[in-house]
C-alpha cells in the first residue's frame, strides 16, 4: 500500500473507532500512564529528528491515541506536571537511572495525597527493559518477577481507589532487533511473564466495581508478523533507523532497534480502542 493511502486508511480507522467510543465510552476524568519508552512523551527526551517531539518513535505513541479516544486532556510528562509518569529506560523489577514502574506508581500516589482517582483511566506497561538489559540467566524467574511487579503495581493503584486499569502483556521481545543476541532468552522471558500475569491477575479482574482490562500485545504482534502485508508492513524484522534511515519508514514495524514505528503504534492503539469499545458495549447491555 502506498504510504499516503496507508496514512489515510489508518486515520480513517482511528476516526471510526473514536466515533464509536464517543457514543459508548463512559467519561473518564483523566488518563494516567506508567511504563517505559513505549509510553514516555517527554520525561526523558529522545534524540533529535527523525524522532518525533521527544518520543522514541517517528510519530505519536499509542497512549496518545488512547487519550484522544477517551476524550481526556492530551498526555504531557509528569516531570512537567502532566499525567504521563512513564520514563524511557524504566524497568519493572528494579530502578536504574529512571524510576521503575512501581516507583512511578508511588510518585503518582505521592503527588495525589495517596489516593488514586476512581474516575480516571490508568495504563500499566513494562518489562521490555528488564529483558533486554537483564543479568538474569533464568528466563522463568525473570518473567515471574516482571509479572509480580506489574500485578503489585495494579494492586497498589486499586487499593488506593483506582477502578479502571488496563495492563498490557509483553510481545515476543526476542523479535526486537536489539535482542538478536539473546533472542531465545528474551522470547522465553516474555512468554513466562505473560503466563504469570495470567495467573496473578484473574482474581483482581473479578472484583466488583473494578474494571481490569488486558491488552494482549503478544498476540497482536504475532498476528502482524504472520501477515504483515495485511496492515501495510513490508518489513517486520529489521530496524528502519540504523546509521541511516530506511527509504520508507511508513511500512516498517520497527523504527529503530527497540521501538515500533508510528504506524505500529497506531495499530496498538486501534486494538486497545476495540477492547474499550467492546467492554463498554457489554456494559450497556447489562
Amino acid at each position: 500500500m502506498h504510504s499516503k493511502l496507508r496514512m489515510l486508511a489508518m486515520a480513517g480507522s482511528l476516526i471510526l473507532t473514536s466515533i464509536a467510543a464517543a457514543e459508548q465510552a463512559p467519561h473518564y476524568s483523566n488518563l494516567f500512564v506508567f511504563g517505559d519508552s513505549y509510553c514516555d512523551v517527554g520525561n526523558l527526551h529522545s534524540p533529535s529528528p527523525p524522532y518525533y517531539q521527544s518520543r522514541w518513535s517517528n510519530g505519536p505513541l499509542w497512549v496518545e491515541h488512547i487519550a484522544g479516544f477517551l476524550g481526556v486532556p492530551p498526555l504531557t510528562p509528569s516531570s512537567l506536571g502532566g499525567t504521563d509518569y512513564a520514563w524511557d529506560g524504566a524497568a519493572v523489577t528494579e530502578a536504574s537511572f529512571t524510576p521503575s514502574i512501581p516507583q512511578q506508581v508511588e510518585r503518582y500516589l505521592s503527588d495525589h495525597g495517596g489516593k488514586a482517582d476512581p474516575d480516571a483511566f490508568f495504563i500499566l506497561e513494562g518489562g521490555i527493559n528488564d529483558i533486554v538489559q537483564t543479568s538474569f540467566t533464568d528466563p522463568e524467574e525473570l518473567g515471574y518477577q516482571i509479572a509480580l511487579g506489574l500485578a503489585n503495581s495494579e494492586q497498589r493503584l486499586r487499593d488506593a481507589g483506582a477502578r479502571h486499569i488496563l495492563i498490557t502483556n509483553l510481545f515476543d521481545v526476542g523479535l526486537l532487533p536489539a535482542a538478536a543476541n539473546i533472542s531465545s532468552l528474551a522470547t522465553a522471558a516474555a512468554t513466562a511473564a505473560n503466563k504469570y500475569l495470567d495467573i496473578l491477575l484473574p482474581a483482581d479482574e473479578r472484583r466488583e466495581g473494578v474494571h481490569i482490562l488486558r491488552f494482549n500485545l503478544f498476540a497482536l504482534v504475532n498476528a502482524i508478523g504472520r501477515d504483515p502485508a495485511h496492515l501495510g508492513f513490508t518489513n517486520v524484522t529489521d530496524a528502519c533507523k540504523t546509521t541511516t534511515l530506511c527509504a520508507d519508514p511508513d511500512h516498517w514495524f520497527f523504527f529503530d532497534d527497540t521501538h515500533p514505528s508510528e504506524f505500529a503504534q497506531s495499530d496498538f492503539a486501534v486494538a486497545v480502542e476495540a477492547i474499550l469499545a467492546a467492554r463498554d458495549a457489554t456494559r450497556d447491555k447489562d
